[in-house]
């Protein structure tokens, strides 16, 4: 038995569908109930639970062999990095509890030693806890999403214009969530043996004149950046729900990403989808 976190987001869904599609035997762990039917309905066994229960988390480790181990997202709106560490702590407790064989965690690029950093802080805080684990361990390191470009499919839809903290001619790298997901996957039913430290990014890197294009083509309109300059990224976050605690952690992880201030690997994998590619997809799906 594979048992998946976050099956109700982008990356843990689609590995959960894809061990289902290779006749695996799944349990997805879900927080809403009502999205138990759905999972039901493609063959999966469901635990609705919640992730800081750590016993009944440790329950549904115990039933499976294999964990992809994903760290959901703290609300914006409390102190992300005291939260996101109090999951993670739940989590590796719970696989500390069980005798699963092998276990995969989602990362960053980036993540690092830092405890006010967003994402970068806490993913680091999980890969270290993984590894004292003794459980044989991969960890899927994924460049910057382009799902986070989503919200600018609406937001230029409407006005032709996106807002981004990024400047216009930073060329980072980016993936599709649905190539971190089949990595992630093939790691998961791969040999014990296959351990280790993955790094994944789309095919090439992209500025944000290429986001631009990209959009231009999918909306069939012509696509602008509003570049917000640094020192309002702080009240950039806070305008969309942030606390002062998580914007400020935000703020920070951004500055990281924009000054290049982490590790890029030499021999990345290479997922498939081009940006507009995986733009397009989102954009129909979101016309249905």
């Amino acid at each position: 038995m594979d048992i998946v976190l976050g099956a109700s987001g982008h990356v843990g869904g689609t590995v959960a569908r894809r061990l289902l599609e290779q006749g695996r035997p799944v349990t997805v762990v879900l927080h809403r109930p009502e999205q138990a039917a759905a999972w039901s309905a493609r063959g999966a066994s469901v635990a609705v639970l919640d992730v800081h229960d750590t016993a009944a988390l440790t329950a549904a480790f115990c039933k499976a062999r294999r964990a992809f181990l994903l760290n959901p997202p703290a609300s914006p709106s409390l102190d992300v990095d005291r939260e996101e560490r109090r999951t993670i702590q739940s989590i590796l407790d719970a696989v500390r509890g069980a005798s699963l064989e092998k276990i995969v965690v989602q990362s960053t690029y980036g993540a690092q030693d830092n405890s006010h950093c967003g994402d970068l802080g806490s993913l680091y805080t999980f890969e270290q806890g993984a590894r004292e684990m003794g459980v044989p361990l991969c960890v899927v390191r994924a460049a910057y999403f382009m799902s986070n470009w989503y919200g600018a499919l609406s937001t230029a839809r409407q006005s032709g214009v996106f807002p981004s903290l990024l400047p216009k001619d930073l060329k980072a790298p980016m993936v599709a969530p649905q190539d971190v997901d089949e990595l992630a996957a093939r790691l998961l039913v791969a040999p014990v043996e296959e351990t280790g430290t993955y790094s994944i990014e789309g095919p090439e890197t992209y500025t944000l004149e290429n986001v631009a294009t990209a959009l231009s083509a999918v909306l069939g309109r012509d696509v602008t950046v509003d570049e917000i300059p640094r020192p309002e990224w702080p009240e950039f976050y806070r305008s969309h729900g942030f606390c002062p605690e998580a914007a400020q952690s935000y703020a920070t992880m951004t500055g990281i990403f924009v000054d290049g201030r982490y590790e890029r690997p030499r021999t990345p994998l290479r997922g498939a989808t081009d940006l507009q590619t995986c733009l397009r997809n989102q954009a129909s799906i979101s016309s249905r």
